[in-house]
């Protein structure tokens, strides 16, 4: 994988109403064999931590030494012959190619090292149903073919079948061909990228099996000859964000601000919580019966669904309309997007400060992953990283933008006020020009050599901003402010 490649997935539904009682039962083996495969695997490792010589800061998995614990070899290679080993897999598991036991190893050397770097306790056991493994594009592991002409499916995936083959000492293995439900929208998506591997699940609760496509996409980079700009970025809650945009020429222009809301999100949000909480009290009731509890139990689970869906869909639409007023502005100016990051408010709205709605409505604020979203679509669109960065928002918001003040007022929710200058602006206006200053101030008053990404903690150093100089005015404090109306809104 390139530097400059961009991951995606395609998730495809297989047509397992058209196949055959024994395909479905030959995924059911294969699927089934793999998880076996994978979890003996991941045994074998827990319990010889020490012999596979595992780095003590990465924590990877030694697969050279996991090899001599658990395949024999007989060939004449440089390396020596195992004819006997500890574990010996191609006797347990005889109908398994040797490229399938690769791709299970990779499989759980990954899970492994997963589960040291996020979970407390690394020793517990990886506990699912079935664990799939990674199947490689290349050597021909599977076959993705289109067939306009096919009635039942247009899109087919051959799966490699080694049970048969293996069985019989077959050199080459057959193909277990799947029909794939695709749509016009899944076809673009597969003829965007370059296909690299291919994940085969099952999903119990909707008795489903898909097929996880991963694609790479290398994009253009994305170049502007234009002025240098700052677009401040502050999420919030009511109104999803409000953007700013920072020029060399000093002044905001009105037509370049931003307020980005969605009412019927909210309204349709409220609607379903409060049949939530309707809910919660039928079941808190001590007259309701076991029956009917059961049935409300069903109830919230599929509510509590409903507006997870909602709140995801909602924002990658959200997302998408921002996406295309940065590229609007990209095609004008030398663009940084800056995105301003409420790390710790979870821990200013405790439980017991006397605020319960704002509480619950910040806990289920996904702030985090409106950002993810917005990095990920500018960065399939040719964006590098420290074109879009997330720098924290503390203070932002009790910051006068134009003398820099902490001496302010907010009369109302939406209005900010300085008692110093007497500027009045927008709050979510006022913390979206702070947040872009805030960014101009770290390249031109620097404190450190390095920038830091809080969303990816990536570091990037100074010279990716040398065309900062020119934005050097935005730090300047004035004595006396414009209020009157025009083109501009003074800095």
């Amino acid at each position: 994988m390139r530097r400059n490649d961009v991951r995606t997935t395609v998730r495809l539904r297989i047509k397992t109403e058209v196949l055959t009682s024994r395909k479905r039962k030959r995924m059911e083996q294969i699927s089934g064999r793999d998880t076996r495969i994978i979890k003996e695997y991941l045994r074998i490792i827990y319990h010889n931590e020490d012999k596979l010589s595992l780095v003590n800061e990465k924590r990877r998995v030694d697969k050279g030494m996991l090899d001599h614990l658990t395949l024999s070899t007989f060939k004449k290679t440089m390396s020596p012959q195992r004819p006997t080993v500890r574990h010996d897999f191609k006797k347990r598991f005889s109908r398994c190619s040797q490229n399938e036991f690769q791709e299970c190893k990779e499989k759980a050397a990954t899970i492994y090292h997963c589960q040291q770097t996020t979970m407390k306790h690394p020793a517990q056991k990886y506990s699912q149903n079935k664990i799939p493994r990674t199947q490689h594009a290349h050597n021909n592991r599977f076959i993705l073919s289109c067939c306009p002409n096919n009635t039942i499916a247009r899109w087919w995936v051959g799966v490699r079948d080694s049970f048969d083959s293996q069985k019989n000492n077959r050199r080459y293995h057959q193909k277990l061909w799947l029909p794939l439900s695709c749509s016009p929208y899944h076809e673009k998506k597969l003829n965007s990228g370059k296909i690299k591997s291919l994940e085969l699940l099952y999903f119990s609760k909707k008795k489903e099996w898909w097929i996880h496509f991963t694609l790479t996409h290398n994009p253009k980079l994305y170049t502007s000859s234009g002025p240098p700009a700052v677009l401040g970025i502050d999420l919030g809650i009511n109104k999803r964000a409000v953007s700013a945009l920072l020029t060399p020429k000093g002044i905001i222009n009105r037509h370049e601000i931003r307020f980005w809301s969605d009412k019927t999100r909210n309204k349709i949000i409220r609607k379903n919580e409060n049949k939530i909480a309707n809910l919660q009290n039928k079941l808190v009731n001590p007259n309701t019966t076991q029956y009917q509890r059961k049935d409300l139990q069903k109830q919230l689970i599929n509510l509590r669904k409903k507006v997870k869906e909602i709140q995801v869909l909602t924002d990658h639409t959200y997302v998408n309309m921002l996406v295309k007023y940065i590229l609007s502005l990209g095609k004008r100016y030398d663009l940084f997007v800056v995105v301003g990051l409420p790390l710790h408010i979870r821990k200013s709205h405790f439980r017991g400060n006397q605020k319960p709605n704002s509480r619950k409505t910040i806990h289920q604020w996904n702030f985090r992953r409106v950002i993810q979203l917005l990095k990920y679509k500018l960065s399939f669109q040719g964006w590098e990283d420290h074109k879009v960065m997330a720098i924290g928002e503390s203070w932002t918001s009790s910051k006068c933008s134009s003398c820099g003040s902490y001496n302010s007022i907010r009369p109302r929710q939406s209005t900010f006020m300085c008692k110093n200058c007497g500027y009045e602006i927008n709050a979510d206006l006022n913390g979206a020009k702070n947040i872009a200053k805030r960014l101009i101030s770290y390249v031109l008053q620097p404190k450190y050599n390095t920038i830091k990404d809080l969303l990816t903690d990536k570091y990037f150093p100074l010279s990716c901003f040398r065309v900062f100089p020119v934005l050097g005015q935005w730090l300047k404090t004035m004595q006396k402010f414009p209020h009157k109306s025009g083109a501009g809104v003074s800095i």
